[in-house]
């Protein structure tokens, strides 16, 4: 029996479709852009810089398309989303996965110290510097320099030149123990509010315990504002 191959004209070598490697890069680098700029619109921060760099295993290029979105999944537990971000990203159908990599470096002004500043004095102007640094190569606590941190005062003698973090500072209460405050519960039209003391100091942001006047129950209670707490469930 004869049978009858397909034969393949020069110019019109069959080949395999790949994965979209610049599609797929594109995306993780956007992804990490979109946590970054979370995290800085949450704390209130703007970047001078930021640098992204994109690396994906190998396998990469030899991997067939994906036939929907391949699911991209940040790993690791990290407070700040810059540095050395690990992906894994997945793929439904056909079924691979695949280790990748976003290096994320940000650069924006703090503030150093521009003379020595003593235990307890209270910060001035003239006292601090603007510097641009790469905030993803430091360890230590720092401050932006859009934050002002003047009449604030250091909490340990800081020498010229050198970075101030929150632990540089003496904590400014908002709330102070034995006080009494009001305590928010709720949201929105369903908010309601009462009297309570406070038990602990606290800065805003911090978690204190608080007695609630009219039932006597001892709640936990967050720093809102000055003399304000709220309850969240």
């Amino acid at each position: 029996m004869l049978m009858l191959l397909p034969l393949s004209l020069p110019g019109q070598a069959q080949t395999t479709p790949r994965l979209d490697v610049e599609a797929l890069a594109l995306r993780l680098q956007q992804d990490a852009t979109r946590l970054l700029d979370d995290y800085l619109a949450l704390q209130g921060w703007q970047a001078s810089r930021v640098e992204r760099e994109v690396w994906l295993a190998p396998a990469a290029s030899h991997l067939p398309p994906c036939l929907q979105a391949p699911e991209l999944q940040a790993g690791g537990l990290y407070r700040q989303p810059w540095g050395r971000r690990p992906y894994l990203v997945s793929c439904a159908e056909p079924q691979w996965q695949l280790r990748a990599r976003v290096d994320v470096r940000v650069f924006m002004p703090l503030w150093v110290t521009a003379k020595e500043i003593d235990k307890g004095q209270p910060i001035r102007a003239h006292d601090l510097v603007a510097k641009e640094l790469e905030v993803s190569r430091i360890q230590r606590g720092f401050t932006p320099a859009s934050v002002s941190l003047t009449q604030q005062k250091s909490s340990r003698r800081l020498r010229t030149g050198q970075l101030i973090g929150e632990l540089d500072l003496q904590k400014q209460w908002a709330v102070r123990q034995g006080e009494g405050v009001l305590i928010r519960a709720g949201q929105g039209e369903f908010a309601a509010t009462t009297r309570g003391e406070a038990l602990e100091d606290g800065a805003i942001g911090d978690g204190i315990r608080v007695k609630n006047s009219s039932s006597g129950r001892v709640i936990q209670a967050w720093v809102l504002n000055r003399g304000e707490v709220e309850t969240r469930f």
